[in-house]
């Protein structure tokens, strides 16, 4: 028997193994990718939080302080790019801070 190269069932084998890992390995990178997004997301979303309960202690109108410590209140992000507190470029400018007070504790979440 003369061997000088690959059977058909050989090439066939090798190819779907290597299908196999090419797809094991794509799920695996999408799955590390969406994390990273995920994470990212939550990042800003805790950046632009801390910047609204900032804007709150800053700000020079009382009555605003007074409302959000009081009965609550919203500031946009578009507020927060104004004021310098965040970049325009990084930030979803449709967002919404919600600011109350619970236990007098100062409470800053995105609706």
């Amino acid at each position: 028997m003369n061997k000088h190269g690959f059977t058909l069932i050989e090439i066939l084998v090798s190819i779907t193994l290597m299908a196999l890992i090419a797809t094991a390995a794509s799920v695996n990178l999408i799955n590390v990718l969406n994390a990273k997004n995920k994470t990212n997301e939550e990042n800003k979303d805790k950046i632009i939080t801390t910047a609204a309960c900032l804007y709150i202690e800053l700000t020079k109108n009382e009555e605003l302080k007074e409302q959000c410590l009081t009965t609550g209140c919203s500031i946009s992000t578009t507020t927060l790019i104004n004021e310098g507190l965040l970049n325009d470029e990084d930030v979803d400018k449709t967002k919404v801070i919600n600011i109350s007070k619970e236990n007098n504790t100062k409470i800053c979440k995105i609706n």
